[in-house]
């Protein structure tokens, strides 16, 4: 996989989806590095936003020397509902009521 996600702003739930699905992609080469390329998010927010899903959403996110992976996906996000932020599918404009 070489494309990169799409940006969102800062604060964006799908921020952190687009990391957690490029963890999964990347697979035993899950490196911060790679990890930021893939997802479009700088390394410093890369690390961030793996502590807010261990800590927030009750992943098991470890790291073994220079790379990531995902233990467990925990009780509230979903491995497809990620990998569809790191492709750009929840990039649909928002719809007030």
């Amino acid at each position: 996989m070489t494309a990169k996600a799409p940006t969102y702003p800062k604060g964006d739930l799908r921020r952190m989806l687009a990391v957690l699905a490029a963890i999964d992609a990347l697979g035993p080469d899950a490196t911060l590095v790679k990890i930021s390329a893939l997802s479009s998010v700088d390394k410093k927010t890369v690390g961030a936003l793996i502590g807010a899903a261990v800590a927030q959403a009750g992943m098991t996110i470890t790291k073994d020397g220079p790379t990531y992976s995902i233990e467990s996906w925990g009780p509230v996000i979903a491995k497809k509902g990620a990998k569809l932020a790191l492709t750009g599918a929840l990039n649909a404009p928002i719809v007030n009521p």
